[in-house]
């Protein structure tokens, strides 16, 4: 059976998969159209804020949204949008009253550190700026990472910032209550294709699979634990392009 044969649904990443320099192109978008009308959910998976994430599954052409790394999961319902926690949100305020603190400290050792200026609209995960509205060497980004980790938490890099979190979810685990909620069973991730590029697709690349990493995945090749079992020949928006038409010429 070809890899892009029988896809049930398509889990994506955003920045630097769906994203090229930093926008989506009208091409890239028709491709998640054209995967949408042949009956190939989309789902999008990001570390990016709920608030984002909240527009995406009602504006695009995508079944589902994962935000902030697993955080917050948008689900279709019957008769509106169903968003879920992964931790429980009586804790919240005072997690949040942390995570601000650590950002405070790693901003005080790591020069040019500052928030994501998405971070506002964040719930559960916060973002800080490495590589979008600040250019950081990978090294700093790493460091970054490190301090955090020290303090507690769940961090990753992704393309453009490092992300941190509290609890024990990520992509992975809330991507497999998408799979449920879809009506398939999360034990069993054959049937679906997940596509990414960054650090933080690592949980995904190990357990989906069918894993396709866009060509810029090379750039973090060395440091994956778990790598992508095909990689696309070309980068970012282009490379996701070019898993759409491979899984629409494998059905027709």
């Amino acid at each position: 059976m070809s890899f892009f044969a029988n896809v049930s649904a398509v889990f994506t990443d955003m920045d630097g998969t769906l994203t090229s320099s930093g926008r989506v192109l009208t091409s890239t978008y028709r491709a998640l159209g054209a995967l949408d009308e042949a009956g190939i959910p989309v789902v999008i998976v990001t570390g990016r804020p709920a608030g984002w994430a909240e527009a995406i599954v009602r504006l695009w052409p995508v079944r589902a949204a994962v935000a902030e790394n697993g955080g917050v999961i948008f689900l279709p319902g019957r008769t509106h949008v169903r968003k879920v926690y992964s931790v429980a949100t009586a804790t919240l305020p005072a997690v949040r009253k942390r995570m601000y603190a650590a950002a405070r400290h790693v901003a005080a050792r790591v020069p040019g550190t500052r928030l994501a200026t998405d971070s506002p609209y964040t719930e559960v995960n916060l973002a800080l700026d490495w590589n979008e509205d600040v250019h950081l060497p990978e090294s700093a980004a790493r460091r970054i990472e490190a301090l955090l980790r020290a303090r507690g938490f769940n961090a990753v890099r992704s393309s453009v910032h490092v992300n941190f979190w509290p609890g024990r979810f990520d992509k992975l685990t809330a991507c497999k209550r998408v799979v449920k909620a879809l009506g398939g069973a999360p034990a069993r991730l054959e049937p679906y294709l997940y596509v990414g590029d960054a650090l933080n697709d690592e949980p995904m690349f190990r357990g989906f699979p069918r894993s396709v990493g866009v060509a810029n995945v090379r750039d973090v090749w060395d440091e994956l634990g778990a790598k992508p079992a095909h990689v696309t020949r070309q980068r970012e928006g282009a490379g996701f392009e070019e898993v759409a038409r491979a899984i629409l010429r494998a059905r027709a």
